[in-house]
């Protein structure tokens, strides 16, 4: 099932956002887990430091009360004593629980057995003290300091192992939030791409069956009425080119009528246009009995509209079998030149009449090409003509070619009155006419429309150049 345009951007955005939200989630989640890490660190340091400064105190507190209880020998001391070596112990196992460092833990082993050492050297030292005798008190200190000197180093190393501990702590945890940022950054690049590609496969299903129907439309201006579009698309831009197609068949169809009606309604004038002209030659020519100098004129003037009429009906004729591919053409290799100086002499008395100079350019070594003489110099005859009929007097009409490496390319030039620059897309087309003046010859608007018919059937391909008021260049391209 082919989803609709909002269907479309609906899901993709949809994602786009789910995959923003997971984003961020992530994120959020990893900087949580940091905050929490430290927040841990920095609590068990403040234990630790807390009760290590708590062991030292009793440790002290016990150097104290033994010391006075060997020189006073006062059982309150004593208590003292013991009370604090209680003390030591609580604290020494909240240090135990709070350790996760192997190198914490065996540096509290050591000071485990440097304190049992100190309490055994001074119970000792009591049962002597109790039992009256005499003892060598010197080294009694000298083993307690010993051990207590024991005690204290193992505490540094505590201390200085706890520190290092926390070190490794904070450089893992720099390392996790390096590694988090670096995810977030490769997960940041491939959502963006992934948000990006998403974006540019629903623009683009709907931009490229819109830029093929913005194609036909200019088809269907061109006049080519066929209609082909079968879209892979979205089913509302699907309904859109199914009504295209409906609309071409119509105007095919509407243009076949049209055709159709033009060429039967020529061929119908033609036979009564041609009875008249043939009944006002046989009067201008006494066939019907003398005729006075105003019935001559008005006779030479119904045959020459007679003979205008004949060629837009011809003209007709001619384009009607062209649009519908009946025309026949006979090609044979020739020689352009040819056929240039033949149109020249043959219109040079019309260009005369304006005084007009119309002049033949033909470089050397034109290559003969393969063409249907007579409709290539009708192509010719209506270009000559219509410069002629677009350029005031004493201007000039250059007819040129020239050799080029695909063949030949003629062009007709004017100093006539231009083409406006909004005309220049359409000139071209049937029923319009090159330029708009006053005093130019009336026309059909069918000779260059014939003559693009005539060009593309050749396989050429013909444009014109012109600026309002600087003149027109009409130029036609065929290959050898």
């Amino acid at each position: 099932m082919k989803l609709s345009i909002f269907s479309r951007l609906f899901a993709g955005y949809f994602l786009i956002f789910v995959l923003a939200i997971a984003m961020s989630v992530y994120v959020a989640g990893k900087f949580r887990h940091t905050e929490d890490i430290t927040g841990s660190i920095l609590t068990l340091n403040d234990q630790v430091s807390t009760y290590e400064k708590k062991l030292i105190d009793a440790m002290l507190a016990q150097v104290r009360y033994e010391r006075k209880f060997t020189v006073l020998k006062d059982n309150t001391l004593y208590e003292q004593f013991v009370a604090s070596g209680d003390d030591f112990r609580q604290y020494f196992g909240m240090l135990v629980s709070l350790s996760d460092s192997p190198l914490m833990q065996s540096s509290l082993e050591d000071i485990k057995r440097a304190y049992e050492n100190y309490h055994a050297i001074f119970n000792r030292e009591v049962d002597l003290l109790k039992a009256g005798r005499r003892y060598p008190q010197d080294a009694f200190l000298k083993e307690k300091e010993n051990a207590i000197n024991e005690i204290m180093e193992g505490l540094k190393r505590f201390r200085s192992h706890g520190e290092n501990n926390t070190y490794e702590k904070i450089k893992k945890l720099g390392e996790a939030g390096a590694n988090a940022r670096r995810v977030a950054l490769i997960m940041t690049a491939f959502y963006l791409i992934f948000g990006m590609s998403i974006s540019i496969l629903i623009t683009r299903g709907i931009t490229k069956p819109l830029n093929i129907m913005r194609k036909k439309t200019r088809e269907i201006a061109g006049g080519d009425y066929k209609g082909n579009l079968n879209l892979v698309s979205p089913p509302e831009i699907a309904e859109l080119a199914q009504d295209f197609n409906f609309m071409c068949n119509k105007l095919k169809e509407i243009d076949k009528l049209k055709s159709d009606f033009l060429s039967y309604m020529s061929h119908e004038l033609r036979t009564p246009l041609t009875s008249i002209k043939e009944g006002s030659t046989l009067l201008l020519e006494g066939i019907g009995g003398e005729i006075n100098d105003k019935q001559r004129r008005l006779l030479t003037i119904i045959r020459a509209e007679t003979d205008r009429l004949i060629d837009i009906v011809n003209s007709l004729l001619d384009l009607s079998k062209m649009e519908a591919g009946m025309m026949t053409y006979n090609f044979a290799y020739a020689n352009t030149a040819d056929l240039i100086e033949r149109v020249v002499t043959e219109l040079e008395p019309i260009s005369e009449a304006k005084s007009i100079r119309l002049e033949a350019h033909i470089e050397k070594g034109l290559p003969r090409v393969k063409i249907d003489n007579d409709r290539i110099l009708q192509v010719l005859r209506n270009l000559v003509v219509n410069a002629i009929k677009f350029t005031p007097r004493d201007g000039i009409v250059k007819v040129s070619a020239r050799p080029t490496t695909q063949g030949v390319e003629v062009s007709v030039s004017d100093t006539g009155i231009g083409i406006p620059e909004e005309d220049l897309a359409s000139i071209f087309d049937k029923f319009r006419q090159a330029g708009k003046s006053p005093n130019q010859m009336k026309g059909t608007g069918l000779g260059l429309a014939i003559a693009k018919h005539i060009i593309n059937a050749h396989g050429g391909e013909i444009w014109v150049k012109s600026r309002q008021g600087q003149g027109s260049t009409f130029t036609f391209a065929l290959s050898s």
